[in-house]
């Protein structure tokens, strides 16, 4: 399991083990060769001492020292690892503090220093249970008895030594510990005593390991001697053996034991909260800029043929390699190179088909919200279980019934291949419809990714079935064939799935998206080719109807595509994320529970915002936010944005503000009722929404800002003396205050 949800500590557990048995068997060979030389001395008296030296084979003792520093050095970025991977799986349920600040596995040598590591935000994003039992475990405190406990801190702290002598040049070397000498000589002479010397460090000038006197001793006498001494490879600086059983190896083993119990108890910690997790990373060398101009191309395509590719009909090329497929596609900025990458890695601990269910709701809550995707549940039917699909994505008034297919075992011949394929989109339609059929007739109690419980009103929403296909090597030019029933049905490859979560970064959009086009592409696997026509389509199309409400509002229409053709956040990745932290903000807020149906509604007001909207969004709120503590001494600055689609959609409003008091919300929920009431002047207010979302700068180190939500749906009812109060306050002529107001899209 660790493997699973901690690939790189894993890894680097492995590497430091690794390093540790090429030690031992370095050092095995080295003592084979005679590394330890021995001597004895018997003087006229009869005193005597056995003494030995050192003498290294050249590079020995540097190359024991390497491995000995590499074991360090990954066992210390294991327990980095553990951190650093925690907050990328929590990542996608919660916002970490300072995000820019790394991530570390915090050891200090006193409760001071602990406090103060943590206080650079180094485990931030990690679980409280990770934080408790690092602080639990730290070498500074004192013995429990608890023959664990008291290991792991005793492993700790061999670390931060071995790590501080490492820097300082201190290398390996070897350690003597006489235990059982011994001195035999011939009559008359008599051993009258023999002690053994303490143990210590072998270098390259003899140590004496055992002193001895014999009565009757001449010089012709025979004298032979044993050493009796246990030499073992140890680092030198600052080794204290409390005893012979305490050894560098036993010390470097009990350090790997250390680490591999963080490791353990990390994944186990992890496994314990419910909901999604990230996706698994991609292997290194999979990774690469998905979207490049491709002037820059590694193709070196010239410019007659981007040129003639521009100017083709649908402004798209396709180029398939043995293991990448690579768009060409023509936008009014030029001609851009869209890679799409292979799926994402399968856990292992899993069999195939139940990894690749794993590897698409966690897909689909890392890119899009963990809120909107519904874990697979069973229900009881006579004497037996069923499952509800393989999850459900629930967005607004919309959702996906998938089904997931995969191939277990090695595949056979294409024929062979085909004929499974084929055979798997029958069965999955008949079970999306199945499917759909139970849930239209009584709806179903589902978890949502963050591990809330939810009831899906299905009879109130629109569904439509996704076949996902999971095969190492699918067939080629496989046509899809039609779907029967009366849910539409769309066959996808697991790549392309996660293709349009990556490439728009939202539920509602992907779920929009997927409602759109209802049918499978003629050939399986040509997902990406369909998304960038109709992208294409999008980017001329004329723009649609939207409020009548805002011509009278001073508001700027802009029109963007539905469909981007650039990947979300690829022009500005930290401003479109600050979209989605301020979207994990209102999920996480405490509530009742009763109010959490409602807080799915606002979710998917908010998840609504088009995907072209949101970087320069999420870069006006960054800019606000900076300037914002700005604000002249004694007055209240505000930063506000209100977007407005088409009619009866829901209305959303943004605004930044210096100071958050009673008096700043109340102007806040002034602003948005008011916003909202204008709207009823051209429709009716009924079944129409507004949300609203304030953000406010912290100086606390807690968090960065503070994030308040209000929401209001039909008539506001203001009487005259609010309206007036309000139209007073926010529609002042000239205003200056960053109140502004955008709408429109195609």
């Amino acid at each position: 399991m660790i493997r699973e949800h901690y690939p790189r500590a894993w890894q680097h557990l492995q590497d430091a083990q690794q390093a540790k048995a090429a030690m031992a068997v370095l050092w095995g060979r080295v003592l084979e060769d005679g590394l330890v030389e021995e001597g004895v001395v018997t003087h006229a008296d009869g005193s005597g001492v056995i003494s030995a030296w050192v003498a290294w084979p050249p590079g020995a003792q540097a190359e024991l020292t390497r491995l000995f520093s590499r074991c360090v050095v990954e066992l210390w970025a294991c327990l980095d690892a553990l951190v650093e991977e925690s907050v990328e799986t929590f990542s996608v349920q919660r916002r970490p503090r300072r995000p820019e600040m790394p991530r570390f596995f915090p050891v200090a040598d006193s409760s001071e220093g602990l406090r103060a590591l943590l206080a650079e935000s180094c485990m931030d994003g990690t679980l409280r249970s990770h934080v408790a039992m690092v602080r639990d475990c730290q070498p500074f405190h004192g013995q429990t008895g608890d023959e664990v406990i008291d290991g792991i801190r005793r492993g700790l702290a061999h670390l931060l030594e071995w790590e501080a002598a490492l820097d300082a040049g201190a290398t390996v070397g070897v350690w003597a510990t006489p235990v059982e000498p011994q001195v035999h000589a011939e009559a008359p002479a008599v051993v009258e005593w023999l002690e053994a010397a303490e143990p210590g460090p072998l270098g390259d000038e003899e140590r004496i390991l055992a002193r001895y006197r014999l009565s009757s001793y001449h010089p012709e006498v025979a004298v032979s001697t044993e050493a009796g001494t246990y030499v073992d490879l140890c680092f030198t600086e600052g080794f204290a053996p409390l005893g012979t059983e305490d050894t560098f190896d036993g010390r470097q083993t009990l350090a790997i034991e250390t680490v591999t119990r963080f490791a353990l108890s990390f994944d186990w910690l992890s496994s314990q909260v419910p909901g999604s997790r990230r996706v698994l990373p991609p292997d290194p060398a999979d990774r690469s800029n998905t979207w490049i101009d491709a002037t820059r191309s590694s193709r070196h395509w010239s410019a007659e043929e981007l040129a003639a590719l521009a100017s083709s009909d649908i402004g798209l090329g396709r180029v398939q390699d043995s293991d990448t497929l690579t768009l060409i596609v023509s936008t009014r900025h030029g001609v851009y190179e869209r890679a799409v990458p292979h799926a994402t890695p399968l856990r292992h601990h899993d069999r195939r088909g139940s990894a690749a269910e794993t590897a698409v709701t966690d897909a689909a809550a890392t890119w899009g919200l963990p809120d909107f995707v519904m874990s697979p549940s069973v229900e009881r039917k006579g004497r037996g279980v069923r499952e509800i699909s393989d999850g459900l994505l629930v967005v607004g008034g919309r959702g996906i019934i998938v089904q997931v297919k995969a191939r277990e075992g090695e595949p056979g011949t294409p024929e062979r291949e085909t004929s499974w394929v084929l055979k798997q989109l029958t069965s999955a339609g008949k079970q999306i419809q199945g499917t759909a059929r139970r849930l239209k007739a009584q709806g179903a109690r589902m978890i949502s990714g963050r591990g809330t419980g939810l009831d899906i009103d299905s009879p109130a929403i629109d569904w439509v079935g996704v076949t996902i296909i999971e095969h190492p090597d699918p067939p080629q030019e496989l046509n899809v064939p039609a779907q029967d029933g009366a849910t539409p049905v769309i066959a996808l490859l697991r790549r392309d799935w996660e293709f349009l979560f990556n490439q728009l970064r939202s539920t509602h959009a992907v779920v929009g998206y997927l409602h759109r086009v209802a049918t499978s592409t003629p050939v399986l696997g040509g997902e990406p080719e369909r998304y960038y026509e109709l992208a294409a389509a999008d980017a001329d199309a004329p723009p649609g109807p939207v409020d009548p409400s805002w011509a009278s509002r001073g508001a700027q229409r802009r029109s963007i595509p539905l469909l981007p053709a650039a990947p979300a956040g690829s022009d500005d990745d930290e401003a479109h994320t600050m979209v989605r932290l301020m979207l994990e903000d209102v999920a996480t807020s405490p509530i009742n529970p009763d109010e959490q149906e409602t807080l799915q509604e606002v979710l998917a007001s908010l998840d609504s915002l088009p995907v072209g909207h949101r970087t320069e969004l999420g870069r006006r709120l960054l800019d606000a936010l900076a300037a914002a503590p700005e604000a002249a001494e004694g007055t209240t600055a505000w930063w506000m944005r209100t977007f407005m689609a088409g009619p009866g959609e829901d209305q959303l409003g943004f605004a930044v503000c210096s100071a958050l008091t009673d008096t700043t919300r109340a102007a806040f929920s002034a602003w948005l009722r008011l916003r909202h009431h204008e709207r009823g002047q051209h429709t009716d207010l009924a079944n129409l929404t507004s949300v609203g979302v304030l953000l406010t700068p912290r100086t606390d180190g807690f968090r960065d800002w503070d994030t308040t939500l209000s929401a209001v749906r039909g008539d506001p009812e203001l009487a005259a003396d609010e309206l007036r109060t309000y139209r007073n306050l926010w529609n002042r002529p000239n205003d200056q205050n960053g109140n502004t107001s955008t709408g429109g899209q195609s």
